[in-house]
């Protein structure tokens, strides 16, 4: 088994797993609140973040399935760079929820370092699919 090259099939492996994040989590979600897991409970006290990163990645993978068809149906390049700028703003832009759900106190914090820190986080989601959809608008203008 190999690590594909750099294109299109990282969308779908970034989708792939994103979604499989996102399996995970619901059933941690359902450990904690159903089953009433304690030791889980321990580990996630901010269950209601565990649940929010659920729901992102889920986005997450249906924003990517329609991107990796987009840029097919359209017969866009991308540039290697922006597709892995793109896959790993997916994976870690929702990533801030899982780790307030440990902590829920982690990312509140009072210095403008801090908050410029929490707010840098988003720029690889933010830079991939901005660059997508700039050109998906130019190639249908």
């Amino acid at each position: 088994m190999s690590f594909p090259e750099v294109g299109p099939a990282w969308l779908l492996l970034t989708a792939a797993i994103a979604m499989l994040i996102s399996l995970l989590e619901a059933w941690l979600a359902t450990l904690i609140i159903y089953g009433k897991v304690r030791w889980l409970k321990k580990i996630f006290p901010a269950t209601h973040n565990l649940i929010r990163s659920h729901v992102d990645y889920t986005i997450m993978t249906a924003l990517t399935g329609f991107v990796y068809y987009a840029i097919d149906h359209l017969a866009l390049s991308i540039p290697d760079a922006i597709i892995v700028i793109y896959c790993v703003g997916v994976l870690y832009n929702p990533a801030g929820f899982i780790a307030k759900a440990i902590n829920p106190n982690m990312g509140n914090s009072d210095t403008v370092l801090g908050r410029a820190m929490v707010c840098i986080g988003f720029l690889p989601a933010t830079i991939g699919f901005g660059y997508i959809m700039v050109a998906i608008i130019l190639k249908l203008i």
